[in-house]
């Protein structure tokens, strides 16, 4: 198996890959999603795998719709899966085909809804609101209370514009939140308390969310209507038909728990109502971090690099921050190989697989998950063709370093890659 790292000295060969990228581009900005890459990565495999108009193109990652959204805008048919209903929600809406008018009709009977605002729900549940004996919380009753004004305008109506609309008052709380997501958590605003965010905070953020729906509506750039996204476990979900592409970034091997980040609007939207249902929610997910009680990985073998990386970190067991912490690399991969072999079912027979991962360190030990996914892949039937490297993410602090290794010579470099996989080998020079 080839799996040597590529990273061109010139910077041709990749393009841009980080989700900030997405701001520029027509309804990919309707709702930012740290974790997603660019749409000019979609278009990078798209182009390079010379797909007929109206080919199949999969991601059963899809998060807030990047790879079908952009399938539809260049004329293929996505197919998207995603296990958290709120950024299901949100790929499903940037699909959507609605008239200026219509969105600004619904819009309207929401603007009155937060007018009149309505008591949330949420108020006194867990950190959502201020109560006695609170020293953090989420959002300022005002905000809440327009939300839910709006909300419930929105609601009384179905159908394309009051989805929007919903996206759109979902985006506005957030930017009023007390808090913001940074990397795998939220984090308090700097003196969130002296913000005093209120509601004409929200209807500022509802107003400057509106106006970028508006232009995109106005634009004239609609997708074809041929994608869609479901909500579901891909390890549980068989794809309906042979794909020809599939663009995909599963979460990363790094314990963040990406339903504790979009849990505020999980809860304002309704998609979870309780903790029970949270929790539910979570042991859904990939098994990439410890933050719940995960049914106990097999015993496989997933190449010398896995069991060598494995090796390393047991014998570091008492300088982790989490003693799970091996069991969850091992239900990792364990859950990455369902995945593989389910995609390597449904492949058309000239499909190409675009996966872009990023490597971990625990206990000073780095994990190369992008060639780990590699031999996993070659044992399920699929040939590498190549490991890229998209960009290097930084090495561990230098005082960390000093305090888990004992090997000062090899300060683990993390990367973020694409594992690029067909499912024939391709001829010489292709």
């Amino acid at each position: 198996m080839h799996d040597e790292l590529k990273n061109p000295a010139n910077g041709s060969w990749a393009p841009c890959v980080s989700a900030l990228d997405s701001a520029g581009y027509s309804r990919h900005r309707w709702y930012f999603f740290k974790e997603g890459f660019s749409p000019s990565l979609v278009d990078f495999a798209i182009e390079n795998a010379k797909l007929r108009q109206g080919s199949l193109i999969v991601d059963p990652f899809c998060g807030s719709g990047t790879v079908p959204l952009q399938a539809a805008l260049k004329g293929f048919r996505g197919h998207g899966i995603e296990v958290n209903p709120f950024l299901a929600f949100v790929a499903r809406t940037k699909l959507i085909k609605c008239s200026p008018l219509a969105f600004d009709a619904a819009l309207s009977k929401a603007k009155s809804g937060t007018q009149r605002g309505a008591k949330s729900p949420l108020e006194g549940f867990s950190t959502f609101s201020r109560k006695r004996g609170s020293e953090r919380w989420l959002f300022n009753t005002p905000v809440l209370r327009a939300f839910e004004g709006g909300w419930l305008a929105a609601s009384r109506d179905q159908g394309p514009a009051s989805d929007l609309v919903k996206l759109c008052l979902l985006e506005a709380a957030m930017d009023a939140c007390n808090a913001a997501k940074d990397g795998k958590c939220l984090r308090y605003k700097r003196e969130w308390r002296k913000l005093h965010l209120g509601f004409d905070d929200f209807v500022e953020a509802l107003e400057a969310q509106a106006t970028h729906v508006r232009e995109d509506l106005e634009s004239g750039v609609q997708p074809n209507g041929g994608s869609r996204v479901e909500c579901g476990d891909v390890r549980k979900k068989e794809l309906p038909e042979k794909f020809k592409l599939c663009v995909t970034s599963p979460p990363y091997l790094n314990s963040f728990d990406y339903t504790d980040v979009y849990r505020p609007e999980l809860f304002l939207g309704r998609f979870v109502t309780s903790m029970p249902q949270l929790v539910g929610l979570r042991l859904q997910t990939l098994r990439s971090h410890v933050q719940v009680d995960w049914p106990r990985a097999s015993e496989h073998e997933y190449g010398t690099r896995y069991a060598e990386s494995l090796r390393l970190i047991l014998a570091r067991r008492e300088r982790l921050w989490d003693r799970r912490i091996p069991e969850m690399v091992k239900a990792y991969f364990e859950d990455v190989e369902l995945v593989l072999k389910a995609l390597r079912r449904r492949a058309s027979p000239t499909a190409s697989a675009w996966i872009v991962v990023s490597t971990s360190a625990y206990a000073g030990v780095e994990i190369p998950v992008d060639l780990i996914i590699a031999e996993i892949a070659g044992a399920c039937g699929w040939y590498l063709r190549e490991v890229n490297v998209l960009r290097y993410l930084g090495r561990l602090a230098g005082q960390q370093w000093k305090e888990l290794s004992d090997l000062k010579d090899s300060k683990p470099h993390l990367r973020e890659s694409v594992v690029i996989l067909d499912a024939m080998p391709r001829s010489r020079g292709s």
